[in-house]
């Protein structure tokens, strides 16, 4: 063994010719070439495993508490993936969870910017049977269904299947789902779906945030159309008063909720400090569609009494 390991001579050695011929055949017949061939075996297995993580094809069984992210958007999936994920490691309260993607979109492995921020994947479909439980479905923290094609309602079906599945796992996860038609957010529910939220692709940060505040997407997105709650600019022109005032007195008029002003250099100030005295060319304020409204000048009257 000695000789074979090439660590030395060895104190013993064969004497007779029959005792070194015997030596020679062992050591290079079978002490070098069982020793190269386990080191050449172990590199491979090494090698093939670093592939197999690489490409998703590897169990994550030591992942939990995690994020997982299930599907990916048909178009720009590599963008969109980015500004997620770029947004979820911003926010203070997801920074240090892991983050894995179940999908079958990168069967090469996932971009290198994400592998970078320590994301990792599993290839596969989570309706094929064992997917889910292959990338620990049962054992996250958060689970983000993302609608495949949103240019296609029947992503929804396949969403609800999706969550019908997690849901036989008894996860424990906070699922978030997308959904095109907003008459399957009571179907998402139902089915496990503890937010619901349309799939907009430009604003990843929306998603995040109903991770963390849940309810919070229905504020935000009844803020993107005219229908219910909405945001209007009333041009007031305020001098010397202070944000209190202005926010007390449009409750009391029932008027609407302020959230900002237009400074007189053009700038938006959004919630400024409560007893900071402003100076505003205009008003942003949140009303309810069927809301009546005075006019500018009786709002700037109210403000000067």
């Amino acid at each position: 063994m000695t000789s074979a390991s090439t660590t030395g001579y060895g104190d013993i050695s064969a004497v007779t010719f029959w005792g070194q011929f015997s030596t020679i055949l062992l050591i290079y017949g079978l002490g070098i070439t069982l020793l190269a061939q386990i080191a050449s075996d172990y590199v491979e297995l090494r090698l093939t495993r670093k592939e197999m993580r690489i490409k998703g094809r590897m169990r994550w069984d030591d992942m939990q508490n995690h994020i997982l992210i299930i599907n990916t958007p048909k178009y720009d999936a590599e963008r969109y993936l980015g500004l997620l994920i770029d947004q979820i490691c911003q926010t203070p309260e997801l920074i240090d969870i892991p983050i894995q993607i179940l999908t079958p979109a990168f069967p090469e492995g996932l971009p290198l910017d994400l592998r970078s921020q320590g994301v990792v994947h599993h290839t596969g479909d989570a309706l094929e049977d064992g997917m889910l439980e292959s990338a620990g479905a049962h054992k996250a923290k958060y689970i983000i269904v993302l609608c495949q094609d949103n240019q296609d309602s029947h992503s929804d079906s396949l969403t609800f299947d999706t969550l019908h599945r997690i849901q036989a796992l008894n996860s424990s996860a906070f699922i978030m789902a997308e959904a095109i038609n907003d008459t399957n957010r009571p179907r998402f529910k139902s089915a496990g779906a503890k937010a619901v939220i349309r799939p907009v692709r430009a604003y990843p940060e929306m998603l995040v945030r109903s991770l963390i505040a849940p309810g919070t997407e229905q504020v935000l997105e009844d803020l993107f159309r005219h229908q219910g709650d909405h945001t209007i600019r009333l041009n007031v022109r305020l001098e010397k008063v202070t944000w209190a005032q202005v926010v007390t007195t449009l409750i009391q008029n029932d008027i609407g909720t302020a959230l900002g002003y237009v400074g007189e250099n053009g700038d938006i100030v959004t919630h400024p400090q409560t007893h900071s005295i402003i100076n505003a060319e205009g008003l942003i304020i949140l009303i309810n569609d069927d809301q009546e409204l005075p006019s500018n000048e009786e709002i700037s009257r109210l403000f000067k009494c």
